[in-house]
C-alpha cells in the first residue's frame, strides 16, 4: 500500500497571520509540491495573494482550492470530503496538503473527517498548527480586529455554532500540535516569552510553542511532524 499523503491543518483567527505563514512556507518549499485548501471565509481573493512569489513547480492555481461556502467545520460532508477526494485522485498526487481553516472553525470536526472511508487509507493529519496573534492574545482579545471576526460570523449562513472567541481560542489550543505565536515584533521579549510559557502550560504535553513574526518559519518545522492526529482524538477533544 502506498504511503499516506500528509496533511497539515492551519487554524487561527482572522488576522492572526495564517495566510502570511502559508505564503512564506510556499516560497521556501524546497521543491515540495503542496496543494492548498483555503477556507478563510470572508477573505476572498486570498488564493491570488498566496500565489505571489510562488513557483509553478511548488503550487499553481490548480493546486489551490478555495471553499467559500462557510466555515469548513460546518460543511465537512458537503465541501471538504469531495475536495479531498478530488485532490487525492490527481496524478501525480501532491506531496503534502495544507488546509487553512476559517478563523471560526473548530478544528476537531475537521480532524475527525480524516477517519472517513476513502480518506483514512490515503491521507493522514501530519499535524495541527494553531497560529495566534501574539499582541491580541497578550491584550486579552484573541483577535486583532474583533469587528472583522464578527462580520465574518454574520456573513456565514452555514455556521452552526455560536462559540465565543475565548472558547474558540481554547478549542484551537486544545487541538494544536504546534502553536505559532505570531507578531512577536509587536511584543517585548519578556511579553513574548511569558505568553509562550502560558500557552505551553495551557496545551497538551509535547505541543511545540514557537515564536515568530511575519509567519517566517522553516518549512521543515511546519511540515513533517508525523503526528497522525486523526488517531489521537481523545486527547484533543473539544473543551466547549
Amino acid at each position: 500500500m502506498p504511503a499516506k499523503i500528509p496533511a497539515t491543518i492551519v487554524t487561527g483567527f482572522l488576522g492572526s497571520g495564517k495566510t502570511t505563514l502559508i505564503r512564506h512556507m510556499l516560497q521556501n518549499a524546497n521543491g515540495k509540491r503542496i496543494a492548498l485548501i483555503i477556507n478563510e471565509f470572508g477573505d476572498l481573493g486570498v488564493d491570488g495573494d498566496i500565489l505571489k512569489g510562488c513557483g509553478e513547480e511548488v503550487c499553481s492555481k490548480d493546486d489551490i482550492v478555495e471553499l467559500s461556502n462557510g466555515c469548513i467545520c460546518c460543511t465537512v460532508a458537503d465541501d471538504f470530503i469531495p475536495t479531498m477526494e478530488a485532490l487525492l485522485a490527481r496524478n501525480p498526487a501532491p506531496d503534502h496538503i495544507v488546509i487553512e481553516t476559517s478563523g471560526l472553525a473548530l478544528p476537531q470536526p475537521l480532524v475527525r473527517a480524516f477517519n472517513w472511508p476513502g480518506i483514512s487509507t490515503r491521507v493522514t493529519v501530519d499535524g495541527v498548527v494553531t497560529v495566534v496573534d501574539g499582541r491580541a492574545v497578550q491584550d486579552g482579545q484573541f483577535a486583532h480586529n474583533i469587528a472583522a471576526v464578527d462580520a465574518q460570523r454574520a456573513a456565514d449562513d452555514n455556521l452552526d455554532h455560536e462559540t465565543p472567541l475565548s472558547e474558540l481560542f481554547e478549542d484551537q489550543i486544545a487541538c494544536a500540535d504546534m502553536i505559532v505565536v505570531n507578531k512577536t515584533d509587536l511584543l517585548t521579549a519578556e511579553e513574548a516569552e511569558n505568553l509562550a510559557t502560558r500557552l505551553r502550560a495551557d496545551s497538551r504535553d509535547g505541543v511545540q510553542v514557537v515564536k515568530t513574526s511575519m509567519g517566517a518559519l522553516p518549512v521543515d518545522v511546519l511540515l513533517g511532524q508525523g503526528i497522525g492526529a486523526e488517531g489521537d482524538l481523545e486527547s484533543r477533544h473539544e473543551i466547549h
